[in-house]
């Protein structure tokens, strides 16, 4: 039984060493949120898919460079 109450006090003492540290440091974690990126329509199939990931030509966005030569052999 005493060593039972030993565990729980030292837990107990963890504990409260935890919170008062947290509270010491501000009590934030840091943590990075992503921030949002814009999201644009492929020209050709209606796609849409993140600005960083599409190929823009001639001020129009594609999905993929197949779907770009597509395009532009129509266009000729």
């Amino acid at each position: 039984m005493r060593n039972l109450f030993l565990i729980v006090l030292f837990f107990v003492v963890l504990w409260i060493l935890r919170r008062a540290l947290r509270s010491r440091t501000g009590g934030q974690r840091s943590s990075t949120v992503p921030t949002p990126e814009m999201m644009v329509k492929c020209a050709y199939c209606g796609v849409n898919q993140p600005i960083s990931e599409s190929i823009l030509t001639q001020g129009r966005y594609y999905c993929c460079n197949a779907h770009r030569l597509e395009a532009d052999s129509r266009d000729d």
